[in-house]
């Protein structure tokens, strides 16, 4: 029912992802394509353009509050799509999930706190705790088998030395859409060394395999008396640049300090294009969100064979969840911070693993959420650069 395929000129509509794209440059490429930055190079669900015309007709564009509609669509988008339960009451509003780690990190920790971090991990969570004056504490993850885990010994040692957990679930970069099994181990873990969970779940929708998402809020035992949970429809149904995300605090206690010290920053409620955006999302963009799921999981198969047969030197890391691909470059040689080399050699912008943390050297993230050519360009291109013979 919907096109993936066939490419949307972004440029001229102040895309980060192209506009930075542009600024790349090659001596060997003309053009660099930009796979770096997690928003899709793909139209939103029909719905969602058509919400956002409507309310664009009408010419005042004041402040919106938030409508039980709103929080309404997004209940029952969980109810119906992940099978948990969520409370009107747990749900605070931000207007992205990096500013309500910020916000986490004041409300619940004091300065100079541990916060407790999974590298390689995305890098807002780094920065949120440094520029919030707490200290990082990781616990990176383990690697065996060309698959990642969590280092439950690693992760019990920073919990140990720390006030919060910053959980990635699926992890970002590496793909993982971690098991009920580890994720009930790490809550066991925060209970034991006293430690709130935030967990980031902005890709939690995007999971190839039925079932294979566990929301930390269906967990049983004592986890949600320690969580703060994080999902939006920014990534699922890109809207990103809309700026809308539901935090889901089931514990009256850790909630009431979460939204003081949101309320102490200004944030309030969503702007007047987000509110319908989202309510067209959940109520209407299941079927487009299906397609784009098998779509990019298309992507990531076409990716992986064709490294496989033409640059066997590159590692493509299973993809379970998000539409992001952790690529290992260390067998072409490549170390440290890959993105220069990739960038000059082969034309493509990827996100170097350097900016995730430990861990990262050699690696590259590679974006899945564009057209098939594209991906079938990228490979060719890595095989000109690094392929047998290059």
């Amino acid at each position: 029912m919907y096109d993936f395929d066939s490419p949307i000129d972004r440029r001229g509509t102040d895309s980060v992802k192209w506009m930075a794209g542009d600024s790349c440059r090659s001596s060997v490429w003309p053009d660099v394509i930009p796979m770096w930055v997690a928003d899709m190079d793909f139209a939103s669900p029909p719905a969602v353009a058509l919400a956002v015309r409507r309310r664009a007709e009408h010419p005042v564009y004041g402040y919106s509050m938030k409508t039980e509609a709103f929080c309404r669509s997004y209940i029952d988008w969980m109810a119906s799509r992940h099978g948990v339960g969520v409370e009107r009451g747990w749900l605070s509003f931000s207007p992205g999930i990096v500013p309500a780690i910020a916000t986490a990190v004041r409300a619940l920790t004091s300065p100079g706190d541990g916060v407790a971090i999974m590298p390689p991990v995305y890098h807002p969570f780094r920065n949120m705790v440094e520029k919030n004056g707490r200290t990082v504490v990781e616990a990176p993850l383990s690697r065996s088998g060309g698959r990642y885990g969590i280092d439950l010994g690693a992760l019990d040692a920073a919990c140990a030395r720390s006030r919060l957990l910053v959980l990635c679930s699926p992890h970002n970069p590496v793909g993982r859409a971690w098991t009920r099994d580890e994720l009930e181990a790490v809550f066991d873990i925060a209970e034991r060394r006293d430690v709130i969970v935030f967990s980031d779940e902005i890709h939690g929708d995007l999971v190839y395999e039925a079932g294979r998402m566990v929301p930390s809020l269906a967990l049983g035992g004592g986890a949600r008396k320690r969580l703060v949970a994080a999902w939006a429809p920014s990534k699922t149904f890109n809207i990103a640049g809309l700026q809308a995300s539901f935090i889901v605090t089931p514990d009256p206690a850790i909630r009431a300090r979460f939204d003081a010290a949101s309320e102490a920053t200004g944030i309030g409620s969503p702007n007047c294009m987000a509110q319908d955006a989202v309510i067209a999302a959940y109520n209407e963009g299941g079927p487009w969100l299906d397609e784009a799921l098998l779509h990019m999981r298309g992507n990531y198969d076409a990716l992986a064979a064709g490294l496989a047969a033409r640059v066997p030197g590159v590692e493509a890391y299973p993809l379970e969840g998000t539409y992001l691909a952790w690529l290992d470059f260390r067998g072409v040689g490549l170390e440290g911070d890959v993105g220069p080399e990739i960038v000059e050699r082969a034309g493509l912008w990827l996100d170097a693993g350097v900016r995730f943390g430990p861990g990262g050297a050699g690696f590259a993230r590679m974006n899945l959420g564009c057209p098939r050519r594209t991906v079938e360009t990228a490979v060719d291109r890595l095989a000109a650069a690094f392929g047998p013979g290059a």
